[in-house]
């Protein structure tokens, strides 16, 4: 089962925006990830909603950021995009007949559980800002034939 890029994606995309003067479109976008520009517009459209970017229609039209980066959570952008399983690993669904997979679905959502709320404790902890300066150091660590 391939899971779903959506929430890298959507850091991606955001991560992006951090420091640019104006709109970008969503196929200038789409070839930084690369994807499909309307797999853009989709995460843009939720990212709108959720407050964090802003998008303008029409020439010299695109996203940009709503807020300041340093406002803007990995957190926020999670939940932006519906808040998506963060661990894609589970227990198994059916174990309504047998006790053993009953302790086991019971042990492992206990962890999944610790191991999401300390996921999303880490995502409050970070913000754009922080991605832009570490994405700056990166470049210039790239640029100096340094590794990061």
């Amino acid at each position: 089962m391939k899971s779903s890029n959506q929430f890298s994606d959507a850091l991606h995309v955001m991560a992006h925006l951090v420091g640019q003067d104006g709109p970008r479109t969503s196929e200038q976008l789409a070839t930084c990830l690369p994807t499909h520009p309307v797999v853009i517009r989709r995460l843009l459209a939720m990212l709108q909603k959720g407050g964090l970017v802003a998008n303008v229609r029409g020439h010299g039209g695109g996203s940009q950021l709503a807020r300041d980066p340093a406002g803007i959570t990995l957190h926020d952008v999670y939940v932006a995009i519906g808040a998506p399983p963060l661990l894609h690993t589970g227990a198994r669904d059916s174990g309504r007949g047998c006790p053993v997979q009953q302790v086991v679905n019971a042990a492992l959502d206990d962890s999944y559980r610790q191991a999401q709320a300390l996921l999303e404790q880490r995502l409050r902890g970070t913000t754009l800002a922080t991605l832009g300066a570490d994405f700056a150091r990166h470049l210039a660590h790239h640029a100096a034939g340094v590794s990061p």
